[in-house]
């Protein structure tokens, strides 16, 4: 699915996507919505930079 390379960098920032939410959750902030919210769009290009395309070797 992903290059072994790009595990790191998406697990990581899909993590860090989420302990804004988590943090927008605890805090009712609004900025820390839209913090995560942009955080989740760069964790989905970071995903698709680093996906295997379908029949390509792994």
């Amino acid at each position: 699915m992903f290059s072994r390379e790009g595990y790191p960098l998406v697990l990581s920032a899909a993590g860090l996507a989420v302990l804004t939410f988590a943090a927008a959750l605890r805090f009712r902030s609004w900025p820390l919505w839209l913090a995560g919210f942009v955080l989740t769009l760069v964790a989905l290009s970071v995903a698709w930079v680093y996906r295997t395309p379908i029949g390509m070797p792994t």
